[in-house]
């Protein structure tokens, strides 16, 4: 027997990797809750807005409202630091905001203009430009 023909036979023969409910370290999809906030004011305490990233999409649900707001998003994870441009459901069909976002492990740093600001090159907010810097940690999943 060929060693090809031998590995692809244990690899065949190989049981499947196990599936788990939580999503791999350094992924950007999964559900966040923002830990600290820094740019515009805001009186949003922490811990009290949820984010849901999963298939393309941005679901953000704040403890005060009612409903979840919605953005489909792109990344590019090639560049330094990794960019991500979310275009929300509601408003101007053609607006974008422009960020930057970094996952070490659970922790997400997720930075961005309002408003048409242009993409932020550091994670640092700033009231003035209407840069906000949010870090957030990953929810994990109730067993």
């Amino acid at each position: 027997m060929t060693p090809l023909v031998l590995g692809l036979a244990l690899a065949i023969g190989a049981p499947a990797p196990k599936k788990s409910d939580e999503p791999a370290p350094g992924k950007l999809e999964g559900e966040w809750v923002v830990e600290t906030f820094e740019g515009p004011k805001d009186d949003t305490p922490p811990g009290t807005i949820t984010m849901r990233i999963a298939d393309g999409k941005i679901s953000i649900k704040e403890a005060k409202r009612e409903k979840a707001e919605d953005a489909r998003y792109t990344t590019d994870a090639t560049r330094k630091p990794a960019t991500i441009d979310i275009r929300p459901e509601r408003g101007p069909k053609e607006q974008t905001i422009q960020g930057i976002y970094e996952v070490k492990g659970d922790t997400l740093k997720l930075c961005f203009g309002r408003d048409g600001v242009d993409r932020p090159t550091e994670f640092k907010g700033d009231a003035a430009r209407g840069i906000m810097f949010l870090t957030l940690k990953r929810v994990k999943p109730e067993k």
